[in-house]
This record gives structure tokens, C-alpha cells and sequence, in this order.
């Protein structure tokens, strides 16, 4: 990934040189100098790349050039940090100002000479590779076929699943525990995983709540875990034994089902314990663990239940379905390595999978296919997994294997991943506006098509498709929503991150029962970007001074509220942030030395209860690329131009913006998200200055917005969510003519718009893909769907109306596959006109005919020739009679 970094440095390099700030003709000099010695690099890493070169060589200049770029990187933008302030005046000058062209010249005689050396060595390896065609060859060089996502295959565990299924089902008194045991990788968080989300369970158990224990559990949290699950109250200042009893009061209320996942120790049981009514409720807990002893303690009386290894037989299955998707086509040339692979996994699915994600890789072309699948054959020879230790040890060394395999612009991504907490829900949306803001993306000159957040949403999809990342949910589009990386994948990656390998980024945590940070403090002020989820003010607190650290990365699932002087720390500790992401840290206001990360892109954290104003200053933090407010308040002043924040990607809170502009000032071209806007700012003279937004957000009085016209002019809108504030349940007289909405518009939302029925008329011309109507979009008793309308919808949610009949003419929605009906009590039936392309229907909260009407498609789709039981119907347990 050094190429990145070398990208992200030339970038600065070419600014600074054509003019963003005055320079000395010595110091233009230098960069220029500087800017040639990159170019070279980049080049020869490029060169090494697409003739796939490998060897110590290239590895030992990756490394030269990651240490010489952070360096330079530090050195420059040091210097533009003083010559901000003191340009600005705001702060107190430093009055020993930085000589930048006497410390480059420093810098490049000093430390690049020694990369210069590596570099032409390995221009030599290359040379004489220049007979042998490598991928940049046009004859060899095939686009990479793009394959959709599929959901993973689940083998050797289904009747596993299904007996822990009907022993949850079993009547018992009182509160029983049920516990999973099994190695690392073998497949027990993916067991416990199927069974919460089955819907056989829908009816046994209306509550569910999941928990994360891990071996560095915190009582604390496990007990906020589950009263999130009731209430969003606070509960600071209130000790952990009195959020156990909160706890358990609730949870004795009703029947539950609490899965405790990675349970480590006796004690962390113990913890859990503490909040279950055991002689009082109805409910089960069903624990995954390595540990008997953990099992035993949870319920003496019942045997855990034991995951197996897979046979030899559902190890090739799996195999097979992972590279080739499907069985029985396996190359003959290759057969014996590949059934030499899965025996060597002996058993384990998650060596089998990641195995598996390196072999698909390789399928294509068949010369290069029997290489490379022989040398991952003898390598797996090598890790002959016999007992559990070894099984464990043996999967470190696949997991490398699959690493090795990675293209290296994919690495760092990858890498990343591992700052955040273990089986974290990682938003997709959230995770490639970091790749994109820690400059691990690059946009090559001649590529017009996509953005930097497409191509990161690529290399993710290839990480999913490597199985390194595991898909967790999907959005309406079918794109990936959340993903997760699996436990053991998350270790390698934070060891190999970490401060003393590349130096990626560090994850720091305290020491259980030591009350000392890890790794020690004086190490942290070494690391590149820093992660850290919990004692946020206690690590704050020790002023760690951290020069060269350019993200601060917080994903702590609970709110801690930050002081005046919290925010002060993080300014003067971190001078070089480009990152900080702080969802859960509530900044009681915007404190002014904030002003001092002038490098800052993307920046995320919370408002507290009095801070509801951001100030026009933030103005002059004029890298930012994405700015994200947590907040309770309903609407959000943003003081500042954005029409002035020119690389100003990404502006979203669930408040609403108060924005302001000047007519006078020119469009803000970067800004493609706005998400929400307040609708007393939503006016022609705002969103004419984002003339390339995609999505937007629209919260307020939505009356004002039926004579408007300037919404048609947003050509680039994909995404449009508009959330009406009623003052009374009249009904809007309109909507909008068909002809007045973004002419490229795919993803509608409204929320309490109160409009009749006979309107959806008008959304039946757009070419929607995606419809969602929640909290009474649409009121009235009848919605006719004619002929030709809706006829490119594929997903649509109904959520909350008082619609009774629901008639749809052959003809009409004749791509919908999935729909939701929820909270629709008075409908009488779901159309069978539907049952034709409709492969999912979900139902909660309908009459029993809606359901029986239901169930009618479900034998309808049955019965079609050819059906594959691709039709899924799923109902809540409660519906109305």
C-alpha cells in the first residue's frame, strides 16, 4: 500500500508547489526534488505490481518507503501547521519557525538516499524481467470480473442448528442456560448467530438480545447492553449492581432469549448471572465458549453441546461451494490439490473458507490457476492440524497465506479493520469514508467513472469475496450494509497493524485488574493512527503527546461525555489528526483549539445537550471531507459557508441542518451527501450550490415544498428522504408532480407525510427502484396499483398506515422482490397479482387474512416449475385477529 502513501504525499507536494502557500525559492526547490524522487518510487512500484513481482527486494522497499513518507508527510505538514497559525493569528506563535527547505534538504540527504539505493536494485530485477508479459500487458490483461455477493453456504452444522432449536423450544422452569463449546474458527458465534435470527424463534421468544462478553469484558457493559434493549435512558453515575437489578426487573417481564457470545471465564459468567431472574423469569440463555469449565458453571444439569469437526466429505463440499459456488466442477488437473487442501484443514470451516478465498481468486486463467494452486497445496501441507493448539496456531499461518495473496493496494484496507472491537458491526457507509480520508484510496488519472467511495466500496466487496470480511447485513439496493470480520482474522490484523510491524494503526486497552494502558504510554506517541474503546478520559488524562498520529479512532458502544479541557488535550496532543472519529464522545461545545487540526478530513462525534450550534470558524479546517453529528437536538445550525468547504464530501446528523449560504459564492462540487436539512434551509439558493449531492435528507413542515420546482434541477440525486413534522394529522392536499423530482432519482423515503393514496400515482411514473412509506406516508382506506406503473421497483416498505384494501392490476410492479408490510392492522390481504417476481414478504403486526393471503403466494410460488425455494415469507409472532 505504499503506493497510496506515496500518492496521498505527491498530492501535498504538487499543492504546495503550485502555489497554496508562499514558498522560498529554495523550498520550492526541494519539493520539486522531493516530487521527482516520488515519482520514481511510484513508477517502480507500479511496474512491480502489474509484472506481480515478489521477493525481499520489493518487501524491503515497501517498508523503506513507508518509514522515508510518514517522515516527509510529518515533516511538511508540521510546517503548514505554523504557517497557519500564524497567519491566522488566533494562536500564540511559535517564534522558532520551521526552515522547510533547510529541513528537506536534511531530510533527502539523510534518508532517501537509502531507498534510492533499493529502488535500483529492484529496477534491476525488473529489467530483467522485461520479456516476460505481466499483467499492464494489453494481450494479457482481463478486466477482473465483478461477482455479486452470495450469502454464505452454511455445511455440517444445519442439524446442529436445528437440535439447539428445539431444545430452546423446550418448556423449563425458570431461566436455562444452554452453552455452545468449540475452538477458535470452528464455527460456534455463526451457530449461536443462525439461531438468533431464525424465525422459527419468532413466536418462543419476542425479546432477543445479544452480547459480546470477550475475554476483556466489562460488567458494565453487558448490564447497559441489556437495558438498551428496554429503554434509551442514561444511566451514568449508577453503579454496576444497580444496573444488574434494573436489569433483571426487566428481563424478568418478559420471555427472552440472550445470547452471550465468547464467554471466557467463570467470573464473566457470573456477571451475567447477576441480571437474570433465575427463579422468577421465562426466558434462555444460550452461551458460546472455549472453556468446559464456563458450561459447567452455567448449568451443571445439562451436557454443552459440542461443536464437531466436518468430515472429510462436508470439507470438500464446503471447498468446492466456496471457490466454484456450486459442486461437481471441479478441474480435473487440479483435483488432487484440491482435496489435499481440505483435508490439511482438517475439519476447520474457517481455514476451509479463507483457503477458499485465495483458490477463487486463481481460477482464471488455467495456466496460472495449477501454479498457484500447487503452492497453496504444499503450503497447507505444511500446517498438519492434529489437535486444537496447532489447529489455532495453523490458522495464523492461512490467514497469512491469504494476506500474502492480497493485491497490495487491498492491504492496508484490509489491516485497518483491525482497530475496531471484536464482532463489531462495521457500517460500510462509515468504513470507506475513512479508507478515503486515511488516503488509502487512490483515483487513477485516467479513471472519469467512479468516485474515491466506489473504488473503496470495491476493495471491500473483494475482501468479502476473499471471505477476510464476512457480510453481515444487506440495505434495500442488496449492497452491503454492515459487514464483521471474524475473531481470529481481527487479531491478525491488529498484530500486524500494530505499532512494532507496520505501524498501521494501534489498538490500546487497558490491562484487566492492572488499571496500565497497553501498550505502554511512552510506545503510543510512535503510532500512526491509534484505536481505543474504552477509558477515553483516563488515556486522555495521562497528556499523551503524539506527534506523528493521524487518526484517533473511538468505537465505544456507549456515550462518555467529554469536558472543556478533554477537547483541549486532543488538539494539543494530536496536531496532525486527519481522522477523528468520536460517535461516542460528547463534546460539551465546539472548544477553539479544535481550529488547530488544520489536516483534519473526516471528523464524527457527539453534541451534548447544549451544544446545537457549529460555528462559522470550523471554516478553516479546509480538508474536511466528512463531517457526522450525533445529537438528541431536532435541528442543527451549521454557521459556516459549505459553498466555501470546498472538499466537503459528506455533512449528516439525524437533526437538521440550519444552513446558510451566499448567493454570491460559487457551487461546492465535492458535496454529495446532505443529510438532513432542515426545511427552512431547503431553498433554491442552498441546494443550488450542491449541484452534485446524491443524497439528501429533508426534515420539517414538508407543505412548503408542493409549488416548489428547483428539487428537478438536482440532476445527480439517486436518494431522496423526506421527514414530514406534523402539527395535525391533516392530510397533505398534494405531492409534488412526478415531473418536478430529480429526474435520476432511485431511493425514495417519506415519514409522516399524510398523503392520500390516490397520489402514489404519481410516484408510479418515477423510475424508483427503492420505495420505503413509514409512520403514515400514505393514508385512506383503498391504493390501486394500475398497468405500468412502478416498473422498475424492486423493494418496497410499508410501515405504518391505516390502508384496508390493497388492489394491483396484472402488470404493474413487475420487478418487486422483496416487501415489508408492518404496523398495517385494518389491511385485509397482500395482492396476489405480487406472487410473480416476489422472492421475500415480511409481515408484522397484520390481520390474520393479510397473513392467510400471504401463505396463499407461499403455495402459489410453490408451485411454479422450476421453483428452488427462492421464495421467503416471514411473519412476526404477532398479528391482529
Amino acid at each position: 500500500m505504499a503506493e497510496a502513501s506515496i500518492t496521498f504525499l505527491l498530492q501535498t507536494v504538487k499543492e504546495l508547489v503550485a502555489g497554496q502557500i508562499k514558498l522560498s525559492r529554495d523550498a520550492e526547490k526541494e519539493l520539486r526534488e522531493l516530487q521527482a524522487v516520488l515519482d520514481l518510487m511510484n513508477a517502480t512500484l507500479k511496474e512491480a505490481a502489474d509484472k506481480k513481482f515478489k521477493g525481499e527486494i520489493i518487501d524491503t522497499l515497501v517498508k523503506q518507503i513507508r518509514t522515508v513518507v510518514y517522515e516527509a508527510e510529518d515533516l511538511i505538514d508540521t510546517w503548514k501547521c505554523e504557517e497557519q497559525q500564524a497567519a491566522d493569528k488566533t494562536f500564540a506563535v511559535n517564534t522558532k519557525r520551521m526552515d522547510l527547505a533547510a529541513k528537506l534538504k536534511e531530510f533527502r540527504e539523510s534518508k532517501i538516499d537509502t531507498v534510492k539505493k533499493t529502488r535500483i536494485d529492484l529496477a534491476d530485477e525488473l529489467r530483467k524481467l522485461a520479456g516476460s508479459p505481466g499483467e499492464s500487458d494489453p494481450k494479457t490483461k482481463k478486466a477482473r470480473q465483478v461477482e455479486p455477493l452470495v450469502e454464505k453456504v452454511v455445511v455440517g452444522v444445519q442439524d446442529e442448528i436445528q437440535k439447539l432449536i428445539a431444545e430452546l423450544k423446550k418448556n423449563s422452569s425458570g431461566v436455562e442456560a444452554i452453552s455452545i463449546l468449540g475452538m477458535a474458527g470452528l464455527g460456534k458465534t455463526t451457530v449461536a448467530s443462525k439461531i438468533f435470527r431464525d424465525s422459527d424463534l419468532d413466536f418462543e421468544f419476542p425479546t432477543r438480545i445479544w452480547v459480546n462478553v470477550f475475554d476483556d469484558y466489562k460488567e458494565r457493559d453487558i448490564y447497559l447492553t441489556i437495558l438498551k434493549k428496554f429503554t434509551s435512558a442514561e444511566f451514568s453515575g449508577i453503579s454496576d449492581s444497580d444496573l444488574a437489578i434494573k436489569a433483571k426487573k426487566l428481563l424478568s417481564q418478559v420471555k427472552f432469549l440472550l445470547v452471550a457470545d465468547d464467554v471466557w471465564t467463570v467470573d464473566a459468567w457470573k456477571a451475567i448471572e447477576r441480571a437474570l431472574p433465575i427463579g422468577t423469569g421465562s426466558g434462555k440463555v444460550l452461551i458460546t465458549s472455549r472453556i468446559d469449565k464456563v458450561a459447567t458453571n452455567a448449568n451443571p444439569r445439562r451436557e454443552p453441546h459440542r461443536l464437531r469437526f466436518l468430515t472429510g466429505e462436508e470439507s470438500w463440499k464446503l471447498l468446492q461451494l466456496e471457490v466454484y459456488g456450486k459442486e461437481d466442477i471441479w478441474p480435473a488437473d487440479s483435483l488432487s490439490f484440491g482435496k489435499t487442501i481440505s483435508d490439511k484443514c482438517g475439519g476447520l470451516p474457517l481455514a476451509i473458507v479463507v483457503i477458499g478465498g485465495i483458490l477463487k481468486d486463481k481460477i482464471h486463467p488455467p495456466e496460472s490457476r495449477w501454479g498457484e494452486w500447487k503452492e497453496v497445496a504444499e503450503r497447507a501441507e505444511k500446517y498438519l492440524l492434529t489437535n486444537d493448539k496447532e489447529r489455532e496456531i495453523s490458522m495464523k499461518d492461512i490467514i497469512e497465506l491469504s494476506y500474502d495473496k492480497i493485491p497490495h493496494n487491498l492491504r492496508d484496507c484490509f489491516l485497518y479493520l483491525g482497530v475496531y472491537p471484536r464482532d463489531f458491526d462495521i457500517s460500510v457507509r462509515n468504513l470507506t469514508r475513512l479508507w478515503v480520508a486515511e488516503g488509502f484510496i487512490v483515483l487513477e488519472e485516467n479513471n472519469t467513472d467512479q468516485t474515491l467511495e466506489d473504488i473503496a466500496r470495491e476493495n471491500l466487496k473483494e475482501l468479502i469475496r476473499r471471505n477476510l470480511v464476512m457480510l453481515r447485513k444487506r440495505n434495500a439496493q442488496g449492497e452491503v450494509k454492515t459487514c464483521y470480520v471474524h475473531d481470529m482474522i481481527r487479531e491478525f490484523c491488529k498484530s500486524k497493524a500494530a505499532v512494532n510491524q507496520l505501524n498501521i494503526a494501534q489498538v490500546i486497552s487497558k490491562l484487566p485488574g492492572q488499571g496500565v494502558f497497553s501498550p505502554d504510554i511512552t510506545e503510543i506517541p510512535k503510532s500512526r493512527r491509534i484505536g481505543i474503546h474504552s477509558d477515553v478520559l483516563e488515556f486522555l488524562q495521562e497528556k499523551p503527546k503524539c506527534p506523528h498520529t493521524r487518526s484517533f479512532l473511538c468505537f465505544s458502544k456507549h456515550d462518555t461525555d467529554l469536558q472543556p479541557n478533554s477537547l483541549q488535550l486532543i488538539a494539543e496532543s494530536f496536531e496532525l489528526l486527519r481522522v477523528f472519529q468520536g460517535s461516542s464522545l460528547k463534546f460539551p461545545r465546539f472548544h477553539k483549539n479544535l481550529l488547530k487540526l488544520i489536516h483534519l478530513r473526516y471528523f464524527a462525534f457527539s453534541a451534548g445537550d447544549h451544544f446545537s450550534v457549529l460555528p462559522d470558524r470550523i471554516i478553516k479546517l479546509q480538508n474536511l471531507q466528512t463531517i457526522i453529528i450525533h445529537t438528541s437536538h431536532l435541528t442543527f445550525d451549521f454557521k459556516a459557508n459549505i459553498s466555501h468547504m470546498k472538499q466537503l464530501r459528506h455533512l449528516k446528523t439525524k437533526a437538521a441542518f440550519v444552513l446558510s449560504v451566499d448567493k454570491k459564492s460559487e457551487a461546492n462540487k465535492s458535496l454529495k451527501t446532505l443529510d438532513r436539512l432542515s426545511i427552512q434551509s431547503c431553498k433554491e439558493e442552498v441546494l443550488s450550490k450542491v449541484p452534485n449531492l446524491q443524497t439528501l435528507g429533508i426534515f420539517g413542515e414538508l407543505q412548503s415544498l408542493l409549488n416548489v420546482g428547483y428539487l428537478r434541477k438536482l440532476n445527480c440525486l439517486k436518494k431522496l428522504k423526506m421527514i414530514n413534522v406534523m402539527t395535525s394529522v391533516t392530510l397533505i392536499p398534494q405531492l409534488l408532480d412526478w415531473t418536478q423530482f430529480p429526474p435520476n432519482l432511485k431511493i425514495l423515503s417519506l415519514s409522516a407525510t399524510n398523503f392520500d393514496w390516490q397520489y402514489m400515482s404519481t410516484l408510479g411514473c418515477l423510475d424508483l427502484e427503492v420505495l420505503k412509506l413509514n409512520d403514515d406516508a400514505f393514508r385512506g382506506d383503498e391504493w390501486s396499483v394500475v398497468r405500468g406503473e412502478f416498473r422498475h421497483l424492486h423493494t418496497l416498505q410499508i410501515e405504518r398506515s391505516n390502508i384496508l384494501m390493497w388492489r394491483v392490476e396484472e402488470g404493474s410492479l413487475p420487478q418487486l422482490r422483496s416487501l415489508s408490510v408492518n404496523n398495517c392492522e385494518r389491511l385485509i390481504a397482500i395482492p396476489t397479482a405480487l406472487a410473480g417476481s416476489l422472492q421475500t414478504l415480511k409481515l408484522g403486526l397484520v390481520s390474520r387474512q393479510a397473513v392467510s393471503s400471504a401463505k396463499k403466494i407461499e403455495v402459489a410460488k410453490q408451485s411454479i416449475p422450476g421453483h428452488n425455494g427462492e421464495f421467503k415469507l416471514i411473519t412476526a409472532p404477532y398479528t391482529i385477529i
